[in-house]
């Protein structure tokens, strides 16, 4: 009886959906042999072609024993009957455009649907021409990551083909949108609600640096809720990722300017690890609490104040002291002072249900700047030009001339700055 039976929908390998057709298998068909033998029982083929037939999974893999033993009710496998290899207009054939999601950069983002599962993916094409080989690579990275990373809070990639000049990434669709839509929103997040999302993307940024990998562009806009209800957390645009060896020295060009730490301000070369994520992570969680950015201002000011202006928050209102410590831990300053991904500072704010508050007071005009002449090496700015003033590195520079020498790291080693002693807990 069908009914105890497996429903696998055959797609001929490089045809369009009216080739495909179903088979239903049973139970016990768990090797591959034993899947080919209903196959042309069923569908009465050519015993000749038995030894040219090739099947292949959605990656478009040739499947073995395993992979029919865990076959389920209604997945897509690809047929090849005349021995050719897997053909990626199966890819394009099978999904049908519904509308375009957002456009921006190089890239369109589209809703697609599959014609046959009417299952709908969220699919990022990219024009592909006059790139160079470097930046091919770079955009293909995302594909590469994704398709490694498998973890409940990344996007799930289903697959990525070019066709017609164009790279077609197809993935999960997030229909409950932008965390920056609900941030934005004037809905007033709980501190149950912030946890829970917070907890998610903690998760997965916790599983790619478990990879070796960084992100690189932590931000609202690149965390999507899977449901309308916005409960389930993705992580999402991996296209600018790299990996954590430990070793390497760079400059980044790339990221978000408001979410990236000091250390990429100087325009040195410095140490390219997790702990960029981790300042980003401390953005992020500021902005869900405050609705506001720890830093804010045009892009020159940011990376200023990023640099050399100490962290604040909001006066007047009670502030939990665990979420106090995670933020000040994450956006310490001194990379290598930093907390990173495991800290107990995480656990300590999710399982806090205390009353331990703490309320900030609004500073006087007096001590608007305290402390900030001790991390600036320049103590008149009003005699610089505001033209110059792009980059704490010209900052720096300038500062070098005024004084007659050239300030070493030293000078600006922000062991002082940090809101935080040390980011070991007491016991």
């Amino acid at each position: 009886m069908e009914e105890n039976k497996k429903k696998i929908i055959f797609w001929i390998n490089g045809k369009n959906e009216e080739s495909n057709f179903n088979l239903f298998i049973l139970p016990e068909t768990n090797t591959l042999r034993k899947l080919k033998d209903e196959l042309f029982y069923e569908k009465k083929l050519n015993k000749s072609l038995y030894d040219k037939i090739k099947i292949f999974n959605h990656k478009g893999m040739e499947i073995d024993d395993i992979d029919v033993s865990d076959l389920t009710s209604n997945q897509v496998l690809y047929l090849s009957l005349d021995g050719q290899k897997f053909n990626e207009l199966n890819y394009y054939y099978e999904y049908k455009i519904i509308k375009e999601i957002k456009t921006g950069g190089y890239a369109e983002v589209l809703l697609g649907e599959h014609v046959l599962t009417k299952e709908l993916v969220s699919i990022k094409k990219t024009a592909l021409e006059n790139f160079s080989t470097e930046e091919l690579y770079n955009i293909s990275r995302e594909a590469v990551y994704l398709s490694t990373l498998i973890h409940k809070n990344i996007i799930k990639m289903y697959s990525s083909y070019t066709y017609n000049g164009n790279l077609y990434n197809v993935m999960a669709y997030a229909e409950g949108g932008e965390l920056t839509q609900l941030i934005t929103s004037k809905e007033k997040l709980s501190e149950e609600r912030i946890k829970f999302i917070f907890h998610q993307i903690h998760e997965g940024v916790k599983f790619i640096h478990s990879k070796n990998v960084i992100h690189r562009d932590l931000k609202p806009n690149n965390i999507l809720f899977l449901d309308k209800e916005k409960t389930h957390v993705v992580i999402i645009d991996f296209g600018i990722s790299g990996i954590a060896n430990g070793r390497s020295r760079e400059i980044i060009k790339a990221g978000t300017i408001k979410y990236i730490p000091p250390e990429m301000t100087s325009g040195d070369h410095f140490q390219s690890s997790s702990k960029i994520d981790i300042w980003a992570l401390g953005v992020i969680l500021y902005l869900m609490n405050f609705k506001i950015f720890p830093f804010d201002g045009n892009d020159n000011d940011v990376m200023e104040k990023i640099a050399f202006e100490p962290l604040k928050f909001p006066t007047g209102i009670k502030i939990k002291k665990s979420l106090i410590k995670l933020i000040n831990g994450m956006m310490e300053k001194n990379a290598n002072r930093r907390i990173d991904i495991l800290d107990p500072l995480f656990e300590n704010w999710y399982n806090d249900n205390s009353n331990d508050y703490q309320v900030f007071k609004k500073k006087s005009k007096d001590d608007k700047y305290k402390g900030f002449k001790i991390y600036s090496p320049i103590k008149k700015r009003s005699k610089i030009s505001d033209e110059l003033l792009k980059s704490p590195f010209q900052i720096k520079q300038m500062a070098s001339k005024k004084v007659g020498r050239r300030f070493s790291q030293k000078d600006f080693d922000f062991k002082e700055m940090s809101p935080i002693k040390s980011t070991k807990t007491k016991k």
